[in-house]
């Protein structure tokens, strides 16, 4: 058999003439710059990789002080997590700006009792990618504003205006009867209704595309929007926003519009609710929104759009170009709660 082969005898993987590999030429096959600093801040290790990346040469790293190589550091962003990372014995993560080497860095800060070890790369370049990707996303979705805002006024000085002048002409036109048979009465009537009913669908379609008031702190926004949707219906909302922090950006704000006033849209016309509750909290990363209300009960596997409508997917969807995530669950004893986050994403 194949395994009596393994393990034993020639040509068994155990009895191969493996290569002694050393610690640093293990270290220097890899892509990542790597420190070894002592308690003093003395540089102990330095593989080929951080060498390259500082624009130096090994030998003359290795045996100095971390701060005599490096002076600019001093005082910088990065003296100050060596340093908290060694007194706190907690790995650090951070990306910062290095001037000395106009170049953007993501380290990794690993402390021990004898010292710190520092993994680092360069990310100049990604983050130049992310940038304009950044910049893209918000050009796209500032276009998308743009023709939210022309079609709501297309729809506005042309459909709506239109609706009206019909119902002044059937109101003239039933004047103009003297005395109408049962029959016209009740086709007049129709008519009526019938542009009454377009009418107010016309209404709620402006509401979905015109812009909010962008100088409107969010919560202000969602009060809007939630007066708005819930006006005659007998479902009780309320905003808590006692932690929502800084405003997000432009683009960021748009999208966390859009998401709740399609979940506060859904509960209005599916949920059977009496109450939503609307909770906003703000974080230094970004903002979570909780849309929870009392309704139905429903099974996870049917929270999906149905064809035709893309409600559900488009608030994921929404969430996630700009970084995000929104998830949709059933809460107990009764509703279903709509949660996303938006973080707040920087120019870089």
């Amino acid at each position: 058999m194949v395994s009596e082969g393994l393990g034993s005898g020639t040509g068994s993987l155990d009895d191969r003439p493996w290569p002694a590999l050393d610690f640093a030429t293990v270290i220097n096959r890899v892509d990542d710059g790597i420190f070894a600093l002592d308690r003093d801040w003395q540089i102990r290790f330095a593989n080929l990789a951080a060498a390259r990346l500082v624009r130096r040469e090994v030998g003359d790293l290795v045996g100095s002080s971390f701060w005599a190589a490096f002076p600019t550091a001093v005082g910088s962003v990065f003296e100050t997590r060596y340093r908290e990372a060694m007194e706190t014995q907690q790995v650090s993560t951070f990306e910062a700006y290095f001037d000395a080497l106009s170049a953007w860095f993501s380290v990794r800060v690993y402390p021990s009792t004898d010292g710190v070890t520092l993994v680092f790369q360069d990310i100049t370049r990604s983050r130049a990618f992310r940038a304009e990707r950044r910049a893209l996303l918000v050009r796209l979705l500032e276009s998308e504003e743009r023709e939210r805002a022309r079609i709501a006024a297309d729809v506005h000085e042309d459909s709506v205006q239109a609706l009206g002048v019909v119902t002044i002409q059937l109101q003239m036109l039933r004047r103009q009867l003297s005395a109408p048979s049962a029959e016209v009465g009740a086709l007049l009537d129709g008519v009526g209704q019938q542009v009454a009913r377009a009418t107010d669908r016309l209404r709620a379609l402006l509401f979905t595309l015109e812009p909010t008031d962008p100088q409107a702190p969010i919560a202000q926004s969602i009060r809007t929007q939630a007066a708005h949707i819930f006006d005659e219906s007998p479902i009780h909302w309320s905003v808590d926003d006692l932690d929502v922090g800084e405003e997000l950006l432009p683009a960021e704000r748009g999208q966390a519009l859009r998401i709740t006033q399609e979940a506060l849209s859904n509960v209005r016309a599916h949920a059977q609710a009496s109450e939503v509750i609307v909770t906003l909290t703000g974080g230094d990363d970004g903002l979570e929104v909780l849309i929870a209300d009392n309704g139905r009960t429903v099974d996870p596997a049917r929270f999906t759009s149905a064809p035709g409508h893309r409600g559900l997917a488009t608030m994921r969807d929404r969430a996630v170009v700009v970084g995000g995530w929104c998830t949709i669950e059933p809460t107990l004893p009764h509703g279903c709660s709509v949660r996303f986050y938006i973080p707040r994403a920087g120019p870089g």
